[in-house]
């Protein structure tokens, strides 16, 4: 029974460590499943740089163990530390033919399981039954094997776990094997629409005559037959088509190798196909002939003749691609490129058109800043998202029903030109000024890569957690500043001065960070040239507070950029009562009083309290860029509390109270042109108590990692430029 044998080379590298908790030894295990069980993995092979195939390569080395590949063992020591592996691998695959020759486009997913295995050994387990695996991912690709596929894409592990790790794939059909398929194969389960099967026969896998011919019910078989069987007309040229189409599978997929390595290393691919002649002459030989015999001769010379210009098309690929280290760098921009525009149809503009034009009408686009407006859009952006990879990281991706929707309010006043970090390119859309402001993920620690000269300043950025954090709450944040922007010298410092106690005195509070502060810089090599914080609830009046303190005055003229994460500017008097009811108990229990402070309940005047008093002092106004992080699904802070209004005054003493704390903050602001940016988030949440309650979402603005890489390579970047 005739078969299709299938290549797919994978490649591993770079790995990097972005901030792994455990040192120890680890490597990566990959094994590869096809969706369709009729198909099997038959071998696998590791390949050097230059696609020859290693006859010796042995664990703690890129090894082969049970069908699962292992990379080399890497020993891991420090933070950012990165290994470019050099070796690859290929998985043979293979199907046989069970009903027709047109099973041969019948596309696959592919599935490959990337295990991070890990030992914290003091010395190197002797072999890799010595690991165990501590996080998963899973790569889906579809593959048409006839076209191919050749796609990059970083894969980033667990919280846990945080490493990442290169992976490439080229995929191709290798060859249409004519020989005997000896595997014991379980029954297809849909309903058989072949030839021989209308002929009531029993069930069995075609050969190639039947495969090309259909099943001539009359004929005799070739061992009991004394002279030529002569092949009705019909038949014949069913032959002929047949192997027209398989010709041409075999020809396309030759030629789009030819053809994307080509466009890969950017050489001519004008001339990159095949000829007629050299892979064995017409099929409308197969009409001149009567015998089947013949017939079959003619058409197997035929195939064999394409699968050897095939086979040799591939090798020639893989040698090309393993050692071009452009159609790596190709790759990684059109995969980030791609990402980057799924991404751009869940950013939404208030104000004006959505980049994603079909998802809300001119009325909901002046309306999208109110929280029922919102859901109703985000609802419809979801369902006209379509993932556009072939290939991806199943855990790395929003799927599309799933997706959080960004809603960004542009500064409300005019700003200075040179505050802006973008360019208007219409009335509501804006594009970073540098087209290159997010890079590809790991493309940095390429050693044979020109990279972009790194800023020599260092950009400070102070990440203050909230209420009964610590030092690690923003620490995503971190991760995906530093991935998006290697050509900037960004330092983070993650406060932990107040991670054993939030519920003291602001004072207190912020007296802890201000030591904690001006200790880390005056240990740094040189003072920052930028200071930017990112503030997560509590956290941002604390950042706030700080700022006024004349120990910090100095270093005012350095600051930035102000992330502040649903943070309550405005108190938490506007809190829904069962939240408002939670807060008091738990100010009750802790004797809290920053929780007090925050609802403007420490002074019998509410505008004597130090929440009112911190509104009316120079805070926001130092910075360059204030970028508001909200979500109308958060009920912990209050929605206008942290988008800092709009409250209107209505007479009634807490609206009073917010609207003017509201224009405390923002007059100055306008003054001075600091860019104020407003972005809240639509989150898809599953029905809970911690829904309901309001706190899935103001969790998930710490630990959505998909959330927030999106966030970082949309709009935040840009700002730390």
């Amino acid at each position: 029974m005739p078969y299709m044998s299938r290549r797919l080379l994978v490649s591993l590298c770079p790995f990097v460590n972005l901030d792994l908790f455990k040192q120890g030894y680890y490597h990566v295990r990959c094994r590869m499943e096809d969706s369709d069980a009729r198909s099997r993995v038959v071998s696998s092979e590791v390949v050097d740089t230059l696609g020859a195939q290693l006859s010796d390569y042995t664990y703690p080395g890129a090894t082969l163990v049970d069908g699962s590949f292992l990379t080399q063992t890497m020993q891991i020591e420090y933070t950012k530390q990165s290994f470019m592996l050099g070796e690859s691998f290929i998985f043979v695959s293979e199907l046989p033919f069970f009903n027709d020759y047109t099973e041969a486009y019948i596309p696959s997913r592919v599935t490959l399981r990337l295990d991070l295995m890990y030992s914290g050994s003091d010395d190197m387990p002797v072999s890799p039954s010595g690991f165990q695996c501590v996080s998963s991912r899973t790569l889906l690709a579809n593959v048409d094997w006839h076209k191919g596929l050749h796609e990059h894409f970083p894969v980033l592990f667990d919280y846990f776990h945080m490493a990442s790790l290169g992976v490439t794939l080229h995929a191709s059909l290798y060859e249409l094997c004519l020989e005997p398929f000896a595997f014991p194969l379980a029954a297809p389960t849909a309903p058989q629409k072949s030839w021989h099967a209308s002929q009531n026969l029993p069930p069995s896998l075609p050969s190639l005559v039947t495969l090309l011919f259909g099943h001539p019910a009359a004929a005799p078989s070739s061992s009991t037959r004394q002279s030529p069987y002569l092949v009705p007309t019909e038949k014949l040229q069913r032959g002929q088509d047949a192997l027209q189409l398989l010709s041409d599978i075999l020809h396309y997929a030759c030629d789009n190798l030819y053809m994307n390595q080509a466009v890969m290393t950017g050489g001519d691919h004008a001339h990159c196909t095949t000829t007629h002649t050299e892979c064995g002459g017409s099929s409308c030989e197969v009409t001149a002939v009567t015998s089947l015999e013949e017939a079959e001769a003619i058409c197997a010379a035929r195939i064999k003749a394409l699968n050897i210009v095939l086979k040799g098309a591939w090798d020639q690929f893989c040698k090309s691609v393993l050692s071009n280290p452009d159609i790596f760098l190709y790759l990684a921009k059109k995969s980030h490129a791609t990402k980057l525009s799924y991404m751009a149809t869940t950013l939404i503009t208030p104000g004006g058109a959505p980049s994603c034009e079909q998802a809300a009408s001119p009325k909901d686009s002046a309306d999208l800043s109110d929280p029922s407006h919102q859901e109703r859009v985000a609802s419809r952006v979801r369902k006209t998202l379509k993932i556009p990879f072939t290939a991806y990281c199943l855990e790395n991706l929003e799927p599309e029903n799933e997706c959080s929707v960004l809603f960004l309010e542009p500064c409300p006043w005019p700003v200075a030109h040179n505050v802006l970090p973008y360019e208007a390119v219409s009335d509501n859309l804006a594009a970073p000024k540098d087209a290159c402001t997010t890079q590809p993920y790991l493309t940095d620690v390429l050693p044979y890569r020109q990279h972009a000269q790194r800023r020599p300043e260092t950009h400070l950025v102070i990440c203050v957690h909230g209420l009964q954090g610590n030092q690690y709450d923003l620490r995503l944040y971190q991760v995906y500043l530093q991935l998006a922007l290697p050509q900037v010298k960004l330092e983070f410092m993650l406060a932990q001065s107040n991670q054993a106690d939030t519920f003291s005195d602001f004072n207190l509070l912020t007296d802890r960070l201000l030591h904690e502060v001006l200790d880390y810089i005056r240990e740094m090599p040189s003072v920052p040239a930028k200071i930017s914080f990112i503030g997560q609830s509590l956290g941002n009046i604390i950042i706030r507070n700080l700022i006024t303190r004349p120990e910090f005055t100095h270093l005012q003229c350095k600051l930035h950029v102000f992330l502040s994460i649903c943070g309550p500017h405005l108190g938490t008097r506007f809190q829904h009562s069962l939240i408002s009811t939670g807060m008091w108990l738990m100010r009750k229990w802790y004797n809290s009083v920053s929780l007090l402070q925050l609802s403007l309940k420490d002074a019998q005047n509410p505008r004597d309290s130090f929440l009112y008093q911190l509104s009316e002092t120079s805070t926001f106004e130092h910075f360059r860029h204030v970028i508001l992080l909200t979500s109308h699904q958060d009920k912990y802070v209050p929605y206008q509390s942290a988008k800092v209004g709009p409250v209107a005054r209505d007479g009634s003493l807490q609206n009073d109270l917010g609207f003017e704390m509201a224009q405390s903050i923002l007059e100055p602001m306008q003054q001075v042109q600091v860019n104020l940016v407003r972005v809240s988030v639509d989150f898809t949440m599953t029905t809970s108590a911690n829904s309901v309650l309001g706190r899935a979402a103001h969790i998930a603005m710490l630990d959505s990692e998909l959330f927030i890489e999106k966030f970082v390579l949309l709009h935040l970047a840009q700002y730390f430029l």
